[in-house]
């Protein structure tokens, strides 16, 4: 089959490679570009080494399952990259995005086709009603909602989102599609201009005023953020850390706000499968909304470019289609 394999740093480059050997294998339709693999792209990950196959954000169809299986040829389906076995301590103690024995798929998915580990299919494939790129943005979504469950939404609410890349973004779609007034901090002209076109509310930075909003949603990799929104966000907010940093950089937080001001900091990782399932549902019965999101549609070989442009800052969410 073919791929878009990464080679190293800067390298990525179309092959041939072995089809996958498994009992349920999936033909990809679709593969959203990632911060991850950007960031891998750029400068390493630990976890993939090259040659490797990138990309987990995919939908397709079912190719080939064994007899039995509720799964048939030509069925379509969003597939989770990964699921938690549901049995450890975290898993039972409803945190299965940080479950210790996860399963995962064969390998990415900037390919024409993925195998699914034994027993996977049933708690890693989810059915859609069509050949959409838009769910692509399932995964994504899934991680946005293990992160908003964090927030302390009241009817009164409104939350300040930091950074307008493609993560942020889809957090101030899913506040708009649930009715909670938000607002994007996001520096980039042509990014706040075209979410002002999704009917987003854009603020440059330094317009934000403080106490105004009582959820702030970290978006952005700086750790000088969270100091000077943890300072912004309203007596007893919520500011939640969204965007990771780098292993082992620690950050200052005021602690007059978190003590005197009762200001909480959290943070989130991931998604379980329960929120995949909701994610889905919401691509679904909000499809319009969220397929805004997709700016591009590139040909596998021109996987390269892809990668280029979405690090430009020109793009939101790219999909490759094999």
């Amino acid at each position: 089959m073919k791929a878009l394999m990464y080679l190293g740093t800067g390298m990525l480059e179309m092959r041939e490679i072995p089809d996958p050997d498994a009992e349920v294998v999936i033909e990809v339709a679709g593969c959203g570009i990632c911060g991850t693999d950007l960031k891998t792209w750029k400068v390493g990950h630990h976890l993939f080494k090259p040659p490797a196959v990138l990309g987990h954000e995919f939908h397709g169809r079912v190719r080939s399952s064994p007899a039995g299986s509720r799964w048939r040829p030509g069925d379509l389906v969003a597939v989770a990259p990964y699921a938690e076995c549901g049995v450890c301590a975290a898993c039972k103690a409803g945190i299965g995005s940080l479950c210790t024995s996860k399963a995962y798929v064969d390998g990415g998915a900037f390919c024409q086709y993925v195998g699914l580990p034994p027993n996977y299919a049933d708690r890693g494939l989810f059915r859609i009603p069509a050949p959409d790129d838009a769910f692509s943005l399932v995964e994504p979504l899934a991680c946005v909602l293990n992160g908003a469950r964090r927030l302390r939404l009241t009817p009164a609410s409104r939350v300040l989102v930091v950074g307008g890349g493609p993560m942020g973004a889809l957090f101030a779609l899913l506040f708009k599609a649930r009715g909670v007034p938000a607002a994007v901090v996001e520096p980039a002209l042509s990014r706040r201009d075209r979410m002002a076109s999704w009917g987003l509310e854009v603020l440059e930075p330094g317009e934000a005023k403080q106490g105004v909003y009582d959820n702030v949603v970290i978006a952005v990799n700086k750790s000088s953020l969270f100091d000077d929104y943890i300072r912004l966000v309203a007596d007893g907010g919520t500011v939640l850390m969204f965007s990771g940093l780098p292993k082992g950089e620690g950050m200052n937080v005021d602690s007059y706000s978190i003590h005197y001001r009762e200001v909480t900091l959290v943070g989130s990782f991931g998604y379980a499968l329960p929120q995949f399932a909701e994610a889905l549902d919401l691509i679904v019965t909000k499809r319009t909304l969220f397929t805004d999101l997709i700016t591009h549609r590139l040909p596998l070989a021109e996987g390269k470019a892809g990668f280029e442009l979405l690090d430009s800052g020109e793009a939101f969410k790219i999909v490759l289609k094999p």
